[in-house]
This record gives structure tokens, sequence and C-alpha cells, in this order.
């Protein structure tokens, strides 16, 4: 075994190295390596605990978003029927102030109608009593004589 040793160029201090590798190799394992390694390895954990809570916010943002959605869905289309029961409610006042204004344009429209009628027949009673005098009046001056 020597020989082999002679002919690679190895001496003692050969076994010394590697002696020496191990040991460096053995505590720096221990006071380097997996301190190092364990925070590698909490780094990693925390990185995915922190993935799974933003994913976890992430599609509790969404279902809240969709219930916003769904709010606003619902508010519009309350605020529609209420437009359209205040449209509807606008309508009725308006024919039933339109119905009001009608009747009242009758009843202007009769009154005046019954007032004209009731000239009219004042009218034709007072010619009716005049109707002699001037009958009896273009007589004479047709005439020319007293009738």
């Amino acid at each position: 075994m020597s020989a082999i040793l002679e002919q690679l160029g190895l001496d003692g201090s050969f076994f010394i190295q590697v002696a020496v590798f191990a040991v460096l190799f053995f505590v720096l394992t221990r006071v380097y390596f997996r301190p190092f390694m364990k925070l590698f390895d909490l780094r990693h954990q925390r990185i995915i605990t922190d993935r799974q809570a933003a994913e976890k916010l992430m599609s509790e943002a969404d279902s809240k978003f969709e219930d916003y959605k769904n709010k606003i869905a619902q508010e519009r289309a309350a605020a529609r029927r209420d437009f359209e029961s205040v449209i509807q409610a606008a309508r009725a006042d308006e024919s039933a102030i339109l119905g009001q204004a009608r009747d009242e344009a009758k009843k202007i429209t009769q009154s005046t109608a019954e007032a004209i009628a009731g000239q009219r027949d004042q009218l034709k009673k007072q010619l009716e009593g005049d109707v002699d005098v001037l009958a009896t009046a273009i007589a004479e001056k047709l005439l020319s004589r007293k009738v």
C-alpha cells in the first residue's frame, strides 16, 4: 500500500488534511449549514403560508365583490321598481287632474251656454215686446202715415 501511496505522491500530510476536512465539514455542518438550511426551510414555509393566505384573501375578495355586485343589482331593481311606482302614481295624478280640469271646463262651458241661452231668451222676450212698436214704426215710415 505504501508503494501505491508513493506512486500517487501522497504522504502523511494527506491523511491529516482529510481529517481536518472531515472535522471542518462536521463542525461547519452543525454550526453553519444546518441553521442556514433551517432558514431556507422557514423562508419556504413562510412563502407557502403567505401564498395560501393571499389566495384565501383573493377568494374572499372575489366572493365579497360578487356579493357587492348582487346587492348593487338588487338595489338597482328596487330603485327601478320605486321609479316605476312613482311614474305610475304621477300618471294617475295627471289623469285625475286632467279629469278634474275637463269636468271644470265642461261645467264652465255648460254654465256659459246656459247664460247665453238665458240672455238669448231675455233678448227674445225684449224683442218680442219691441216687435209691435218697431213694426208700427216701420209701417208708418213706409206708408208715410200713421197706422
